[in-house]
């Protein structure tokens, strides 16, 4: 088969990629600075895969379950938001997405760059330390285009295509200029045919075809690293474009699943892709040597109950899904597999944030950073080599679809709205819901009236938090915008806001 114009690119970016990028385990012995694999799936929910909650997720998920086995998962992991666009932004910066100029919905492209040019990224951190870095995915924190004068993409068809830009555009602020050597990807779903390598469209692709032309890409990067043998390591950020929107699992997945369902099935490819990489690793002999972390950035798409008549718990013991101020949107199974390390079968009940990957890396550096870098992250190094950490994270803010806040601290959870599913409330419930999370993962008991005091400990904590700038300790910091967490006024562009794309 010919090779596309991007296949062709990929082997070329790869092998001058990887002349840089890789050490050889058998002429060095073990590399102080392991090579990083971070998976991210696109609205992939909790109970999606079966190690996590294994009575109601019905869905094959071996590799998954694999990585599970081999490394340590977390059962108390949130993303910092319920949809794609914030959620990306502090798993990168380490910083609440709320603190930037973006305080509702999900961003479509076309505006500079949510991420400013000196905040340092995830991904420049791993740069500054000596890695080669490569991002392979979905992007969706904006960037700008500069298109070719007469440019046109050609009619859209949701079943096929998914438009962006024409090729030949460029894009002056995207990954390559946030900390990444190469990028591979898209801005986000409803674009994904319009393919971007590094600043530049240069080819449009089938909807179906993304989530496999990833894998590959990766893969090669890996096969690549390993033939030529050098001593960099390299930091590889996979956000990869499914089990979101446009489901489109390839014809030889469809009914594997065992659940007559497309989305199911695009649930078991997914876990595919990551076996593929994970085999990619260990037949290179680098297995021994990467940390390889998984997580999704929000909750399912699909609503909670959808498949429960087939025993599949898309969220599974969680209230509510993507979008939602409830567990459901945001709280996420992570994993990570650190071999010598992370004890293998292990599990975590501690408390985290994606937010925390940065000072967790940053501590295993020894890189110290300045106040107004990742100000709301918190380092969980040590709970990875099983010891008692002397700082763990005791509060989380929480932010949905619509901009609505909550904040966690131990055991409590507090919303700053009242419950929808409940009519003619009265006293504090009519204006706040309150759960207390060991006793109640489902979110179905407001204590609000009953425990006044801790309403109003918990709403001086998420104003402290926000007025300060940052949720750790340091010098005080300023938010971009001026933060409203009682959302007093409703935006007019509410309306037009899309969560699934």
């Amino acid at each position: 088969m010919k090779a596309t114009p991007v296949a062709r690119r990929c082997r070329r970016l790869a092998a001058a990629f990887s002349g840089l990028a890789v050490f050889s385990l058998a002429a060095h012995g073990a590399n102080p600075k392991p090579n990083v694999v971070l998976f991210y799936a696109d609205d992939m929910g909790y109970g999606e895969i079966q190690r996590f909650h294994p009575e109601r997720s019905k869905v094959p998920t071996p590799h998954l379950n694999q990585l599970c086995d081999e490394g340590m998962m977390f059962t108390d992991a949130h993303t910092s938001s319920s949809v794609c666009t914030p959620s990306r932004y502090a798993l990168l910066t380490g910083r609440y997405n709320w603190r930037t100029r973006h305080q509702s919905g999900v961003a479509q492209g076309g505006k500079p760059c949510l991420i400013a040019a000196d905040r340092m990224t995830l991904a420049s951190l791993f740069k500054a330390q000596g890695y080669q870095t490569a991002m392979f995915g979905k992007w969706h924190l904006d960037f700008q285009y500069q298109v070719p004068k007469g440019a046109r993409t050609p009619e859209y068809r949701a079943d096929v295509w998914n438009y962006g830009m024409p090729v030949g555009t460029v894009i002056p602020d995207g990954p390559v200029s946030r900390g990444f050597d190469y990028f591979l990807g898209f801005h986000h779903s409803r674009t994904m045919s319009s393919l971007i390598e590094n600043d530049t469209v240069v080819e449009y692709i089938k909807c179906v075809d993304v989530m496999q032309r990833l894998a590959d890409a990766v893969i090669g990067t890996i096969d690549e690293h390993a033939r030529t043998g050098r001593e960099t390591p390299f930091f590889i950020y996979y956000p990869m474009n499914s089990p979101h929107q446009p489901v489109v699992p390839r014809d030889e997945w469809k009914g594997r699943s065992g659940i007559n369902n497309p989305y199911t099935d695009f649930v078991a490819q997914t876990d595919d892709a990551v076996g593929q990489v994970l085999k990619a690793l260990e037949k290179n002999g680098l297995k021994e040597n990467t940390i390889v972390l998984f997580a999704t950035d929000n909750g399912c798409h699909k609503p909670a109950d959808t498949f429960l008549k087939d025993g599949h718990a898309v969220s599974g013991p969680l209230r509510d899904r993507k979008t939602s101020i409830h567990d459901g949107g945001h709280r996420v199974p992570f994993i990570v597999r650190w071999p010598g390390v992370v004890e293998a079968g292990s599990r975590s009940d501690q408390l985290v944030c994606m937010t925390d990957l940065f000072a967790t890396f940053a501590e295993f550096f020894a890189f110290e950073y300045a106040d107004d870098t990742a100000e709301d992250s918190i380092g969980f190094l040590s709970i990875l080599k099983g010891v008692a950490p002397e700082v763990a994270r005791g509060t989380i803010v929480h932010h949905d679809f619509k901009g609505r806040f909550a904040v966690r601290e131990g055991d409590w959870k507090l919303i700053l709205r009242p419950d929808d599913k409940v009519k003619g409330a009265t006293g504090l419930e009519a204006k706040f819901q309150l759960y207390h999370m060991k006793h109640d993962i489902a979110e179905a008991d407001n204590l609000a009236n009953e425990t006044p005091e801790k309403v109003d400990t918990l709403v001086k904590l998420l104003e402290k938090q926000v007025a300060d700038g940052r949720s750790t300790p340091g010098a005080a910091q300023q938010n971009d915008t001026k933060v409203d967490i009682w959302k007093k006024k409703k935006r007019a562009a509410s309306k037009k806001l899309k969560p699934h794309e």
